[in-house]
């Protein structure tokens, strides 16, 4: 109970337990009327009386399993400018789309249509609204490497994540993207927003001196069919936050999945050509996929070193519905990844952020949506 209302997590426990025992007490008297084997009675009621266990538990709140992908029954927003429509997941601690502790909770888009073609789509089938890559679009994520405060951090003491909140670090001395950390305090999110664009605000103080107040605002361009991610992070601790941010940028186009049909192209040249995982190559400026990929992975450093902001950019191209996807960001890359799997293609600039107390930086993404004419 809070102020004498019962939160949403305590009716559905109370709810759910009332279900369960009412209908074991029912089987037990449809059992006696029917004479029911008795053996058969005692399994009926003992299958739901275990079932009613979940529900009636306390403690720690459980996280439900995954579920087939109904991506639009989350809290979501619609942006459009008359060119293109854009779906986008709103950040919720309860009930939001994306609630686990690697990628950042705000902007994420579940879809871009434009000229009967559809952008981006949720990365997993089954999905779980804690997984770590149970994401969707261009999914952005800071400190994938080191988030701020980890190192100096004792195991059970907490750590920021920028774009979720303070996670609890464990008994492990090295920070790894993919663990599964505690969330001690996720961050409070405002939202502001009009017909074709929506801004998030995220402000959080953490112990020993770290800090900040964070932005992200995704524009729809009036008349075309572009739009920008722009951000603006301001350190308002006492220490100094030294991170790395990409944009994971999860594409697939019309639900094709990735392989022969697509290529993707980067601002640089192959030097030497590489072969990735006898699936692919990194020849010239771009992946060449010879087969499908299946269940198989691709995962490639194209640019290792860092780079001028001319760097920061990529095409993915779908050839069978001749519709793409264009970005330059406006920031110097610190590397550049590629991976992939049959469900997206990633190509992922990497920058570097470095901010005293009182600094703020800023940088922005534009994406161009694509189509051949004669489609």
């Amino acid at each position: 109970m809070r102020n004498g209302s019962i939160t949403t997590e305590a009716f559905s426990a109370v709810t759910a337990s009332t279900v369960t025992t009412g209908a074991a007490r029912a089987a037990t008297g449809y059992c006696a009327q029917r004479r029911f084997a008795a053996t058969a009675c005692f399994w009926l009621i003992a299958w739901l009386a275990l079932a009613c266990l979940p529900a009636c538990s306390t403690g720690q709140k459980a996280k439900p399993a995954p579920l087939p992908n109904d991506s639009l029954s989350y809290p979501t927003l619609e942006l459009n400018n008359d060119t293109l429509r854009m779906v986008l997941y709103l950040p919720d601690p309860e009930h939001g789309f994306y609630r686990g502790t690697r990628f950042d909770w705000s902007g994420m888009i579940e879809r871009v249509e434009y000229a009967g073609h559809r952008f981006y789509q949720p990365f997993q089938a089954q999905h779980d609204p804690y997984g770590h890559d149970h994401v969707s679009g261009p999914a952005e994520e800071f400190g994938m490497d080191n988030p701020p405060g980890f190192d100096e951090a004792a195991a059970g003491e907490p750590f920021v994540k920028i774009g979720v909140g303070l996670l609890r670090k464990g008994a492990e001395p090295n920070y790894r993207f993919n663990g599964d950390y505690e969330l001690v305090r996720a961050g409070d999110w405002a939202v502001a927003r009009g017909p074709d664009w929506v801004e998030f605000e995220q402000a959080l103080s953490a112990p020993r001196g770290w800090g900040y107040r964070y932005q992200k605002r995704i524009q729809l361009i009036a008349g075309q069919p572009a739009f920008t991610i722009s951000h603006r992070l301001e350190n308002s601790g006492s220490k100094t936050i030294a991170t790395n941010h990409y944009n994971h940028n999860f594409t697939l186009i019309d639900g094709t999945p990735y392989g022969p049909d697509y290529d993707v192209q980067f601002p640089f040249l192959a030097k030497p050509e590489q072969a990735i995982n006898q699936h692919a190559w990194f020849r010239a400026n771009g992946i060449e996929v010879q087969r499908p990929l299946g269940e198989a992975s691709l995962w490639l450093p194209v640019h290792p070193q860092p780079g001028p902001a001319s760097l920061n950019a990529g095409l993915v191209r779908n050839n069978k519905t001749g519709a793409a996807v264009r970005f330059q960001g406006d920031t110097p890359i610190s590397k550049y990844i590629f991976w992939a799997v049959a469900r997206a293609a990633c190509p992922e600039p990497f920058i570097h952020l470095q901010l005293a107390p009182g600094q703020v930086q800023e940088w922005s993404t534009l994406y161009t949506l694509e189509v051949d004419s004669n489609q």
